[in-house]
């Protein structure tokens, strides 16, 4: 059933066995999870449809609003906090891309250089829910690996693997969970679907154990109380943290913040261009090894009435991560080639022999740049600026932010219409994080030459020996994935995490949180797929434990 909290006219108090706050991909999985069990379940959403005073809610403040050139002092977040999720029906998955990869072993394994590293969970537990998370986002079967290239006419280049690796994206329609999924839950017999319902507070007993009820309002004033057995909170990676901490009425600290770690290692993905390919022959070829491609054959792993699409892309071997003690990252190719004319050529191929003993080739280069000073001139303002060549297909990298406690999700003095502080965001980058961008121009640079593919350019603000105007700046040209993970990590210790391997909070027997935000690390792999394998895990033990 659906309802709308300012529609229940006196009703101050509404009971279930189980609420769920939040409906995105996490919480509609749950939902889902729930229908035809002998369980009453309500889920509460701010709104039914985009409304942009509910969206507005999100908007939230930061430590540095200005591009920083210090790793010490913190990094812009270069993403507007309430354009970055979506606070209606469906969640995020309103402007979610698709994009479907499973964490690997090696993201979930403690790493000795870094610090705070390692899941509480093995690999082989989520893994077992990862075929059912991928139909729920309508991506195709659970294959990962080169069988994707086995009925095309593509190969695989022979990369060594000590250094460069394939792996491969899928990609859903995508699905938006509130309109593929809503009928589901409107015509289920045990599900209520409470909007216009925000979440303010989380109210707990006396001796703080347990949850009592959560306070939710509309934007009319509308209040209501909702008692449960158990509760999930499953608001996203900054929303969560913030119900936490802003529910400080019984604890000063907040919810399940005891050892004041509620809101810290705030992470995201990091998005950069580490450089362009100067390819050697037939450029073409690479560009189609890589594109996006649709199954056209009958036989492959992922074709069927409506094919998936896939992509092939490049990643940092696990040996080379723990040889350059830096996190994962994979890089795409994006863009097209072109011939250059020979102004803009000779730019690059003194920029490749600056270093080198200078002979009559390299004068050669430095007439050419002189006899085509309209183009020469542009492309070389373009370099020392940090711009990647257009003529050159780019190398456009996600990498891991590695976790770390300093970087984290406050309250703001700043309030929302609801009168709740909003959520402050201290993005703090590391010189790991920096490491893992780095390794991958050279790891490309080493396979590409050994093959004779071609020639990395890389990126000014990656080479050391580059005339860069903004050296030290780290965070001019990056940008946040839009993945808030972290501020409720899992860990088997609760010194190292706000919730354990069964994403239960330590201090609350009976408030569980789903979502990203329990990530001790984030790899690379865009994390709704993830999202979702954890959430049908939490489904399947609270049916269990609420039976």
């Amino acid at each position: 059933m659906f309802a709308n909290l300012s529609d229940l006219g006196e009703t101050k108090q509404i009971s279930c066995d189980l609420c769920i706050v939040g409906g995105g991909a996490a919480g509609i999985t749950i939902a889902r999870e729930m229908i035809g069990s002998p369980l009453s379940v309500c889920l509460v959403e701010s709104a039914e449809e985009y409304h942009q005073p509910t969206q507005d809610l999100y908007q939230a403040t930061q430590q540095s609003r200005k591009r920083s050139r210090s790793l010490e002092t913190g990094v812009h977040y270069g993403a507007t906090a309430h354009l970055s999720r979506i606070r209606h029906f469906g969640g995020t998955t309103n402007h979610w891309g698709g994009y479907c990869i499973p964490l690997t072993p090696h993201d979930l394994a403690k790493k000795d250089w870094m610090p705070d590293s390692g899941w509480p969970i093995e690999w082989e537990e989520l893994n077992a829910f990862y075929p059912r998370a991928q139909a729920i986002c309508g991506a195709g079967p659970f294959v990962y690996d080169e069988r994707l290239w086995d009925t095309t006419s593509r190969k695989s280049y022979a990369f060594d693997p000590d250094y460069i690796v394939n792996r491969f994206f899928q990609f859903s329609p995508p699905i938006r969970f509130g309109d593929k999924y809503g009928d589901d839950l409107k015509s289920a017999a045990n599900i209520n679907v409470l909007f216009d319902a925000n979440a303010v507070k989380i109210g707990l007993q006396s001796n703080t154990k347990s949850a009592d009820h959560i306070a939710v309002r509309s934007l009319k004033g509308k209040t209501a109380h909702i008692r449960a057995r158990h509760y999930i909170i499953a608001c996203g990676g900054m929303e969560n943290a913030r119900l936490l901490l802003d529910s400080n009425d019984v604890t000063s600290d907040g919810v399940g913040n005891s050892r004041g770690l509620v809101g810290r290692y705030f992470m995201d993905h990091l998005y950069d261009t580490i450089g362009a390919l100067l390819v050697s022959e037939r450029p073409q070829k690479i560009l189609d090894q890589y594109a996006e491609t649709v199954p056209d054959k009958p036989s492959h792993p992922l074709a069927g009435k409506e094919p998936t699409m896939f992509q092939p892309i490049f990643s940092a071997s696990e040996a080379a991560q723990n040889r350059n003690k830096a996190g994962g990252v994979i890089v795409m190719l994006r863009g097209e080639w072109a011939r250059p004319d020979e102004g803009i050529d000779a730019v690059y191929q003194a920029i490749h022999d600056q270093n080198r003993e200078v002979t009559g080739e390299y004068g050669d280069h430095l007439l050419d740049i002189l006899f085509n000073l309209d183009t020469s001139l542009t492309e070389m303002k373009s370099y020392m600026q940090g711009k990647h060549p257009d003529h050159m297909p780019v190398l456009f990298a996600i990498a891991e932010q590695a976790p770390n406690r300093d970087s984290r999700i406050t309250l703001s003095d700043q309030r929302d219409a609801l009168g709740r502080p909003r959520a402050h965001i201290d993005w703090q980058l590391s010189e790991t994080d920096l490491r893992t961008f780095a390794q991958m121009p050279r790891l490309l640079a080493r396979e590409f030459g050994r093959l004779g593919i071609g020639r990395v350019h890389v990126s000014p603000w990656l080479d050391e020996d580059a005339i860069y105007l903004y050296r030290k700046d780290f965070s001019r040209v990056l940008e946040p994935g839009r993945h808030h993970s972290g501020t409720t990590r899992m860990a088997s210790d609760p010194a190292k995490g706000v919730v354990n391997a069964e994403c239960r909070l330590f201090d609350v027997e009976n408030i569980s949180i789903a979502g990203s935000s329990v990530f001790p690390t984030i790899g690379y792999a865009n994390p709704t797929l993830t999202i979702v394998a954890l959430a049908l895990r939490l489904a399947e033990h609270l049916k269990k434990q609420l039976a």
